[in-house]
Order: C-alpha cells, then structure tokens, then sequence
C-alpha cells in the first residue's frame, strides 16, 4: 500500500533543526480530515516561518530568505495537491499545476488516483521499454540478452513496481532512439514501441510535445529542462601586440600627435632666438634635441635641459602633467592584463553557432527538437536544420553523446546541443577524471520541455503512477537521485572567462 515518504516536504527543507519529528507530526495532523482548509493554510504558514529562521540563523539572511520561498512553493502544491478536502477532483488538480482545460497538451487527461484508497489489482507484467541515458539511467545488457538498469529511472521504476505490485521485463527498442514520425506517420524509437504496443511503459523521460502526446499517455511531470549549447573551452593565449591594448587607438593617436607638436613647438621657439647665429647642421641638431628631449618625457626619463623662455616652459609643465597620467594608468593596466588573462569565447547563442561554419553540430537522433527542427518554417530553428544539409550536423543515439563530447567536443570545433542535466554530466565526469574545466557552456538556453514517462493508451495503471510520480516530485526524489549522479559538476557551471597567472614573467609574455 502506497505511504507518503516518511519525511515531508517540510522536513527536507529543515533537516538542521531538532523539532524535525513534531514538524512530522504536525504535518500528519494538518493533512488529517481533522482539520479544515483555512486552517491547515496558516498552521502551515506558522511552521514554515519557523523553518526560515531556523536557516536564517544558522545561514544568515540569505539561507533565510531562501528557504522561505522554498517552503511557500512547497506550501502551494500540498495545499493544492496533498489535502484531502480536494478529493481527487481532475479539474481541481490540474488547474492547480496550471494546465487549463484547452491546453494543447491535452493535460486534463492526467488523472491520479490514490493507490491507498483505490485497489489496482493483482500483479500484474509490464513490458518496460529503456534506452540509456546518462545521468537518468543506465543500461547494462548481458550475452544472454538480459537488461538491468541503474539511476534514478530505474530508482523511479522501482518504486513503482513495489508499490502497485507489478513485475516488469526491460526491452530495447533496435534503433536507440527515443521515438519521432517519418514522412508517413510511423514511430520509431520507444515511442513506437509502445505505439505499437510492444510495450506497455517507456521510462526516457521523454520530452512533452503535442505530436507525441498523440502517439502514446504522458504521465505526471517529472522535471522541465532546458537546451544548451556545450563546446571546448578555449585557452588563454598570449597576443603579441598585447602591450598595445591598456589604451585605445585614437589615444594612442592622441598621444603620438601631441608629442609630434610639443617637439616642433619647442623646437621652433629655440631656433626663433638663434638662427642666424647658427649654422644650418647645428638647427638640425637642436631639432634633435628637443625631439630627444620630449621622447625622454613620454618613456619618463629625467629631462635634460629647460628651455629660457616662460611659454616654452608652461608648455613643458603642460606636457609632462599629461604623460605623467597617461603612463601611469599604462604601467598599471599593463601589469592587470600581463597577470589576468581572457580566453576568447566565440559561442554564446544559436546564432554564433550557425555564424561560425567551421564549427560542427552535435544532436541526439529522434528527439522532440530534431522533430521540430524538420517541422520548422521559418527562424533560427530551420537555419539549424539546414546545417544538415550542408553536412555540419551529426545525429548520435543517447548513449553515444557522452563519447561524443568526450572526443569530438573537448579536442576539435564540435557543438553539442543537449539538456542541461546531461551537460552537468558530462562536466561532473570530466571534473572528475582530470580536476579542470574543459568545456564551456554557451549562456543562450533555448528549447524547453516538460519531461514524463510515457504508456499506452488506456494503460490501468497511469492514473496510480501519476499519482506516485507526483508525491515524488513534491518531495523533491527524483532531484536528489541526479544530484547524486554528478556530484562535481557545480564546480564547472560558472567557469571563467578570465584567468589569474602566477607565474615569473617570461620572453614571450613581457611581450604581449
């Protein structure tokens, strides 16, 4: 018989303090019949005030605040979901979630039913179809043809299976891919497989569009995600020009033409007073001199000589006030841009993607966004498409995009375009394997989805594992069973553009 999880929502947000258990007892108390609505609402709103300054003063005002809206979200989906006062009224349910009876998506048709309070029958066999996907689960099949599974999928499946007492088989579908239509309508992938009835569940999880909601029953959502891009992150590389960059052309400009005036100025005030005393090679001389004099003021040297007159002078005072400035804020940024340096970034969005020709693409074969891509008129979404028939894009299967980005994307111009949780995967592996951050994560996300399993029409179970699937959400399992599978990758997300160097200064970086 189905139970919700022992620790509550409320409790997982709360695990430092020592009222866990009343907060337990409580909350098993508040969604009791005992109680009506109005009064579970601000009991709750009691203890989860409570929670927050329990973080605030371990964590400060940030955990505070943070756990406060933690707990209010939590609070709007057991005050819309858990509450007995709701029954199991569809229409309630899923205008809570924000489904609307016109949607699209057809989500009215997500029903839920109590596994307690509602007999699902005696054990049943389900055909399971899986394909591996890294970090949601990974298969492992044997040479005599037997399949097992591991992840959080696979955590979900049993779960499943143990509280609606059913056994399973695994089956995979010959292609690998998750499921999309060919010209003519027929499925591939899991998705045909269960089209077909091959297969009664497909875990995936699978991405919701209108098209495949046709083909196969989406159960309760488990997670949205979103695409991004994932290419090499590139290496600081030293400029030879470098020392050029503390300022800007036209201030260079500025500074050579300034110097070129004060050296003729000041040397045709000189020659003004002593002409005609003075042979033609020594005028040649003296302009020498002053050019000498006003290049040993720009590279700061000691100046030589003074000149008589009070203008020349003032226009000396005028000059060496101006190099002053400029060379000190030179000196200063030169030192920053000698011991910090940028790595170049080329793909941020889309758009440098398919601007950049040298670049390859890398997607998943059969997957909601490569069914759209084919489907798309018009937008950057059909300029993606195109890049296939300029022989740009490859399309692997699932449990090749790791190997992909392990080989194509970390050493040569190769773009993967997968979900954030598979880049933080990849990432994690990396981190793990080798300690540093090679890949760079484009900042553009683009492609949402809601992602389910999925089971045949009129499969009798759906409205139980709905049921379960949303208690698990809530509780917030399934995110706990990722994080486990890519403990490092926090540790990439955010990596910099710029580095600090703690090195001597070499030949070569003196230089640029």
């Amino acid at each position: 018989m189905w139970k919700f999880p022992s620790q509550c929502s409320l409790c997982v947000t709360n695990q430092v303090t020592n009222k866990k258990h009343i907060y337990e007892y409580i909350e098993r108390l508040l969604f009791s019949h005992a109680f009506p609505i109005t009064i579970q609402f601000f009991v709750y709103i009691f203890i989860l005030l409570s929670c927050a300054q329990s973080k605030l003063r371990t964590r400060g005002i940030y955990g505070g605040i943070s756990t406060a809206l933690h707990s209010f979200r939590m609070l709007y989906h057991s005050i819309l979901y858990l509450s007995p006062s709701l029954g199991t009224d569809t229409t309630k349910l899923t205008t809570g979630l924000g489904w609307y009876p016109n949607h699209p998506f057809g989500h009215t048709n997500v029903t839920l039913k109590d596994p307690s309070q509602h007999s699902v029958g005696h054990e049943t066999f389900l055909r399971v179809a899986v394909e591996e996907w890294e970090p949601h689960v990974k298969v492992r099949e044997a040479s005599d043809g037997t399949i097992t599974i591991s992840g959080p999928m696979a955590n979900l499946l049993n779960a499943l299976a143990d509280t609606l007492n059913f056994s399973y088989t695994l089956v995979r579908p010959p292609d690998g891919a998750w499921g999309a239509p060919d010209e003519l309508g027929n499925w591939n992938g899991m998705i045909g497989m269960v089209r077909r009835n091959e297969a009664d569940l497909a875990l995936g999880p699978f991405g919701m569009t209108e098209e495949r909601t046709k083909a196969a029953e989406f159960s309760y959502p488990i997670m949205i995600d979103y695409y991004k891009i994932l290419v090499k992150r590139a290496h600081a590389q030293l400029n030879p020009w470098g020392f050029l960059n503390p300022l800007q052309p036209l201030v260079w400009l500025g500074v050579w033409l300034t110097f070129c005036v004060a050296c003729i100025t000041l040397t045709l005030s000189r020659l003004a007073l002593e002409w005609e005393r003075l042979p033609i090679t020594s005028n040649i001389m003296v302009a020498l001199r002053c050019s000498w004099d006003q290049l040993a003021i720009l590279l700061q040297q000691t100046l030589q000589s003074i000149p008589d007159t009070l203008s020349a002078q003032a226009m000396i005072g005028l000059w060496l006030l101006t190099v002053m400035v400029i060379m000190r804020s030179y000196s200063s940024a030169l030192t920053s841009l000698l011991a910090v340096r940028h790595i170049p970034v080329k793909i941020n969005n889309l758009r440098d993607l398919i601007d950049e020709k040298e670049y390859g693409l890398i997607f998943e074969t059969s997957t909601a966004l490569t069914a759209y891509m084919k489907d798309s008129k018009k937008g950057i979404y059909l300029e993606l498409e195109e890049t296939k028939a300029q022989g740009r894009s490859q399309f692997l299967k699932a449990f090749e995009l790791l190997q992909a980005a392990r080989t194509l994307v970390k050493h040569e111009d190769y773009a993967l375009l997968v979900e954030i949780t598979t880049i933080k995967k990849i990432l994690s592996d990396d981190f793990s394997s080798t300690g540093s951050c090679d890949y760079y994560i484009a900042k553009e996300h683009f492609f949402p989805l809601i992602f389910c399993i999925i089971g045949r029409h009129g499969l009798h179970h759906m409205p139980f594992i709905n049921f379960i699937i949303q208690s698990m959400v809530e509780h917030d399992l399934y995110s706990n069973w990722l994080y486990e599978e890519f403990t490092n990758a926090t540790a990439c997300l955010k990596a910099p553009i710029s580095i600090t160097v703690k090195e001597p200064y070499g030949i070569v970086g003196l230089w640029g």
